[in-house]
């Protein structure tokens, strides 16, 4: 299990400004560029991870594909939680050295904004092999995913003007690592003139917990690797399932159910309220629909569900856009935007883009941005012909 508090202290390490979770997932550099659509544009490489029924149906008519890996991080900052608490642990510092009611009410009103900050990180790595016929398409995959969350609890803004008794509160991190083996199988039918794609995804999904506590008066996300405590929660099996309609010959739209048997793991280890960690993994559906030609592809995602979250973040309902120009069939530049439609949701609107290149085999480039200092990336090579 080392392997996966690696994966989850490298994202943490990495993500020192704070990152929003995306509870669909992002599943290849293609999809992170287009704003994180996939619903009605996944090529067979990571089809059966984003939507099965588009082995069927890619826009490309590739029959054989090898993804090796595929890499990225997501680092959102939504309230600039680490410059706070670098703010604080520089006036904490000065209160040790010379106590004084003005530094001790300056650290109070930097726990007050801290306490509406949350941070939620997520990394993905996966790979995968796929063929599609002329009748039936079938996809293995397997795939990592991290999710983090950190918030700041137990604070206490009573205070003595006496080192060691300032205001404090403590840093707590929740993350959740699943390690899921995924087989998709897909074929298509003709109704009325218009092809339709149907695919499910049986899956088995492995589920770890880790959580981190420190003082935020000397908290370093370096040490998160060595002092937080993991815990396997088993495994469970589950099935997504997904339809892809080829309305017109450009004009393809598509449909994905993910966790159609959804299930709730529950962690020995206890919340700020003295109650054990729950991880939901709920039924989530998603529409898209894209346009696409020789030169152009034009789409958009919506979640259909709102999806609980994962510990201290915002619920998520996302819309997702993107854009893909095929320039000279060797090159595509592509670009997105997506938005968190839930209700109360502050995370900030994101933009990305990206860079698709045949170098012999595929070469694909993302990076997100955001406001608030949000960064992302993504990367992965492949095969597909």
């Amino acid at each position: 299990m080392n392997s996966k508090k690696l994966l989850l202290g490298a994202v943490i390490a990495a993500a020192t400004t704070g990152a929003q979770a995306a509870p669909y997932g992002f599943f290849d550099a293609r999809s992170v560029a287009m704003g994180n659509v996939s619903v009605a544009t996944g090529n067979i490489a990571i089809a059966g991870l984003s939507n099965p029924a588009m082995l069927m149906m890619n826009e490309s008519n590739d029959s054989f594909a090898l993804l090796i890996p595929a890499v990225g991080v997501q680092v959102i900052d939504n309230g600039g939680m680490q410059d706070l608490v670098d703010e604080f642990q520089v006036l904490y510092d000065q209160f040790e050295a010379s106590p004084s009611t003005q530094t001790g009410d300056a650290m109070v009103a930097v726990l007050d904004q801290l306490d509406d900050t949350a941070l939620v990180l997520n990394a993905d790595a996966n790979v995968a092999l796929a063929y599609a016929g002329n009748n039936w398409a079938f996809a293995g995959a397997y795939r990592a995913h991290a999710d983090a969350g950190a918030t700041i609890t137990n604070v206490d803004t009573t205070y003595t003007l006496t080192p060691g008794d300032g205001p404090t509160a403590d840093f707590t991190a929740v993350g959740v690592l699943t390690s899921t083996a995924a087989f998709s199988v897909a074929t298509s039918f003709n109704i009325m003139g218009m092809d339709l794609a149907v695919g499910v995804t049986p899956k088995n999904v492995s589920v770890d917990a880790i959580t981190f506590s420190q003082n935020v008066n000397t908290v370093n996300v370096d040490d998160t690797v060595n002092d937080a405590i993991e815990e396997n929660l088993g495994s469970f099996s589950t099935v997504d399932a997904g339809l892809a309609l080829q309305v017109l010959d450009s004009i393809t739209v598509g449909l994905v159910a993910k966790n159609l048997m959804s299930e709730t793991l529950t962690s020995t280890t206890l919340d700020m309220n003295g109650n054990p960690y729950k991880f939901n993994f709920d039924t989530h559906m998603r529409a898209g629909v894209a346009y696409h030609n020789d030169l152009l592809t034009i789409a958009a995602d919506m979640d259909l569900t709102e999806v609980k979250p994962l510990s201290f973040e915002d619920p998520s309902k996302m819309l997702a856009l993107g854009v893909e120009l095929n320039a000279f069939d060797f090159m595509q530049l592509r670009a997105g935007y997506q938005t968190n439609m839930a209700s109360g949701a502050t995370d900030p609107d994101l933009l990305s883009a990206g860079i698709g290149l045949w170098l012999g085999f595929h070469l694909d480039l993302a990076a997100v941005v955001g406001s608030d200092s949000s960064v992302g990336a993504m990367a992965q090579m492949g095969f597909r012909f």
